[in-house]
């Protein structure tokens, strides 16, 4: 039986953290400590923060844009924390900087100017993030580095090339003295209820290392057979209380599910003693409620847009016969509430749509909190998904709580700020998985 020392072996840092999905699922293999976690947005970092507390093993918290600390500094902070040798370091570096601040001057003294891939990175101020990223793994030398992106990282065109900033990190990275390797991974292959791929490079300073091998598939493909099918939306929220309140009523109760869970994974998310916070709706505009009643779970816009405008077309139709022209027909119609204008506009494919209880959620993004942004409404019900909703579709479970105010009296109830922080991070699942991977590699070379 492996004792709680040996449970805790490997430390892990995370960069550009906001509330720590990365690293929450490393802790959930049981063979990582978090030791490290860095933002600049304050609610983000101390949801990382009180949810990587444990007992007596804390995270060190840096509120503060990355760019301006020292490497000195971050070394000095590590060692605070009793880690003289990191294991692995975590980030995924925004592809553009959220200020104009560029650091290349302060840079200079760092060693990574003198890797090839420096200078065709450097050109680019959006890239100063990811160079920062490099920096500060040159200076603290993980055995083991993580990024993870958007999937469009391994194929973006730079220095004239295709995939030309991959390919730059990863030339910076095997001269720093790691083996590299990376590719495209989807949530849904690794147990999380969302199509949602990310572009993920692991670098080992120990030797060669893999990606993680899924364990769900798409039920329609012959590898079903060998691993589990995707989960589904029914999956991960049948048992929450589709008519949520407006303020946290249920939080802390007891038997507020509506039904013990049904679903492998609804038994993995239910980790809380208690029914867990976050799970509030609010009141939406009257313009997007005429649309989301008119919307079917699973339906495109653009399929939406033709069955309705089918069912307008009958309207005016009935009206033109009786000596009505077509154009004063449709105003009337509208004024009436009986035709919605919006039906007549092209939106993005997914806007307003609604997820569909037998598959996988689309992308769960920081724009959650805009009905028209994406498939962020409920199946069945006419309101966007809460944000326990949100975090369940991206695999965190119950026990972890979003921190969105610093109102003690709404302290979770900021639901634009916690749907932000919930599309922005890391599905656990999918961490967890990576993790298992390095932890693997990193106890064969204990060995």
């Amino acid at each position: 039986m492996e004792t709680e020392k040996e449970v805790e072996q490997f430390t892990v840092a995370e960069l550009f953290c906001g509330c720590g999905g990365f690293s929450h699922g490393f802790w959930q293999t049981g063979k990582f400590r978090t030791v490290f976690g860095n933002d600049i947005k304050k609610h983000a970092l101390r949801t990382f923060e009180l949810n990587h507390s444990h007992g007596e093993s804390s995270p060190f918290i840096l509120h503060d844009d990355i760019r301006t600390v020292t490497d000195s500094s971050i070394n000095e902070l590590l060692r605070t924390n009793g880690v003289e040798n990191l294991d692995c370091l975590l980030g995924g570096p925004p592809c553009q900087g959220f200020s104009q601040m560029r650091r290349t001057g302060a840079r200079k003294g760092s060693e990574i100017v003198r890797y090839g891939g420096y200078n065709k990175l450097d050109q680019d101020p959006r890239n100063d993030l990811v160079l920062r990223f490099l920096e500060i793994a040159a200076a603290i030398k993980p055995k083991v580095i993580v990024i993870e992106n958007v999937p469009q990282f391994l194929s973006h065109f730079h220095d004239g090339k295709r995939g030309g900033i991959a390919q730059q990190v990863e030339e910076i990275l095997c001269q720093m003295g790691y083996q590299v390797t990376c590719g495209i991974l989807n949530a849904a292959d690794f147990g999380v209820p969302q199509l949602r791929q990310r572009a993920v490079i692991i670098a080992s300073r120990l030797g060669h290392i893999t990606l993680p091998s899924q364990t769900h598939s798409d039920p329609s493909l012959p590898i079903y057979r060998q691993v589990n099918p995707w989960v589904t939306v029914m999956d991960a929220l049948a048992d929450l209380p589709p008519d949520p309140p407006f303020h946290e009523t249920l939080a802390g109760r007891q038997d507020e599910f509506v039904s013990i869970p049904r679903s492998s994974f609804a038994k993995l998310m239910r980790t809380s003693e208690s029914f867990p916070y976050n799970h509030i709706t609010r009141n939406y505009q009257r313009r997007v409620l005429n649309i989301i009643q008119q919307m079917r779970p699973g339906e495109t816009w653009d399929e939406a847009s033709d069955r309705m405008r089918g069912i307008y077309a009958e309207l005016v139709t009935t009206l033109v016969q009786q000596d009505i022209s077509e154009t004063r027909a449709r105003m009337l119609l509208e004024k009436e509430g009986k035709i919605i204008s919006a039906f007549y506009k092209r939106y993005y494919w997914s806007a307003y749509t609604r997820l569909d209880w037998n598959k996988p959620a689309l992308t769960i993004t920081a724009n959650s909190n805009f009905l028209g942004s994406g498939r962020f409404t409920h199946p069945d019900r006419c309101r966007g998904i809460t944000m326990r909703e949100a975090a369940r579709l991206q695999s965190f479970d119950d026990a972890f709580t979003f921190y969105t105010s610093e109102d003690p009296n709404k302290a979770t109830e900021n639901i634009g700020v916690g749907l932000d922080m919930i599309g922005e991070a890391v599905p656990p699942l999918l961490a967890k998985a990576i993790g298992k991977t390095v932890a693997v590699h990193l106890n064969e070379y204990k060995q």
